[in-house]
């Protein structure tokens, strides 16, 4: 069983809202805004959102063939370094305030090639974890095969619904893979709290990662989605799980180191360049200063699966 094949090139523009099916004029200029692409293989190409006047989710215009992009993903090489586990321990916490403990099944679905919170969860002794990607190869997390395990207890779905182009038909199968009161944890990018009319700013092209994120949310379609499914609402996190008080260990703080180079994701996987981040005035003020400062373009929320 594959959940949501990978998505191919339709040579078609997304101009129908996925949520409520408002159709921009295509012939609107002034309803679309232009984003760079944020990972260092494509930068210098560019591509087209927009934001539904109705529900407010945005939408990337373009339509691509994500196989191309996704070969030179960079976050798919990310390493579980201790910086890493400072991250992941904030998820763990998110998840066993809710009861996960190492007699659960875990599936971490869209873990990325690398499946860095499998291996964070296994390391502490959760080895009942499994992870899936798509994108993945098969000797590693792209083996449909782990979703035969049968029901599992939790479901991580981590920055991944803002990839797809179907979230109801997401979330229906994966609440097909949710054992009865099993719970589902969601994050991805706040649509409410992106400007679009600053394309040259990482605190927001980030979020807005084009071509990548096809469909951002704001809390309350994230909410309906989820509801739609007959889950219940048990927490919400305004924040994305990276950004912490920890110095430097914030959105706002990272979005300042990648800018001290060339802007791409990619920066945020190679060595870290510490004299020249602590010569930077900017970086040292957000690392200090960039939880209380958040944007809050990132949030997190928590369902829980009826009988």
């Amino acid at each position: 069983m594959q959940l949501q094949p990978k998505q191919v090139n339709t040579n078609k523009q997304r101009l129908e809202c996925v949520i409520c099916h408002y159709h921009l004029d295509a012939n609107d200029k002034s309803a679309f805004f232009t984003f760079p692409c944020n990972v260092r293989a494509f930068i210098g190409e560019k591509f087209k959102v927009w934001r539904c006047p109705h529900c407010k989710t945005i939408h990337c215009l373009d339509t691509v063939d994500l196989d191309h992009y996704y070969a030179k993903y960079p976050l798919s090489q990310a390493k579980l370094t201790q910086g890493y586990r400072s991250l992941c321990s904030n998820v763990y916490r998110q998840l066993t305030k809710h009861g996960f403990s190492k007699t659960h099944s875990l599936l971490d679905y869209g873990c990325g090639g690398n499946g860095l919170f499998v291996q964070y969860f296994r390391e502490r002794g959760f080895t009942n974890s499994y992870g899936y990607d798509p994108y993945a190869s098969e000797d590693s997390f792209g083996n449909p095969a782990v979703l035969g395990h049968g029901q599992f207890d939790y479901i991580l779905l981590h920055e991944v619904i803002e990839h797809v182009e179907d979230p109801n038909a997401l979330l229906s199968q994966l609440n097909s893979l949710l054992s009865s009161k099993g719970y589902i944890l969601i994050t991805t990018p706040n649509a409410a709290n992106i400007d679009l009319n600053r394309p040259d700013l990482p605190d927001h092209y980030n979020p807005v990662h084009v071509p990548y994120h096809l469909h951002i949310y704001t809390h309350e379609i994230l909410e309906f989605l989820g509801t739609s499914q007959r889950w219940e609402l048990v927490d919400f996190y305004e924040r994305r799980y990276g950004d912490t008080r920890r110095f430097g260990f914030n959105v706002r703080a990272w979005n300042a180191y990648v800018s001290l180079f060339d802007g791409s994701l990619d920066v945020l996987v190679e060595p870290l360049q510490i004299v020249k981040a602590l010569t930077s005035y900017k970086f040292l003020f957000y690392a200090i200063f960039g939880y209380w400062l958040s944007l809050h373009c990132g949030m997190a929320i928590m369902f829980r699966k009826g009988i």
